[in-house]
């Protein structure tokens, strides 16, 4: 089944609005059919602290639980995390 990527950009700037309160943003890269992978980049360019940000792995479960919720398929997420070396 397709990703609805209208949603997937959707549900990535709600999620990004709780971080940019931090300073931080989070955008779409890319929602790959092929391979059931959505791609995300942080950045934490405009964070006055990046370790307020959530912790990477508890930001991965957060948006992978809040995309599942709406695409009801298996993906693969990853995040593009500077603090993740």
């Amino acid at each position: 089944m397709p990703f609805d990527q209208p949603l997937i950009a959707e549900k990535v700037q709600e999620i990004g609005q709780f971080l940019r309160a931090d300073g931080a943003d989070l955008t779409l890269v890319s929602a790959d059919d092929a391979t059931a992978r959505i791609t995300l980049e942080l950045t934490l360019e405009g964070a006055n602290c990046a370790e307020c940000v959530l912790p990477p792995e508890a930001l991965h479960s957060t948006i992978e639980y809040a995309l599942q919720r709406e695409l009801h398929t298996e993906f693969e997420l990853l995040i593009d995390d500077p603090r993740v070396g």
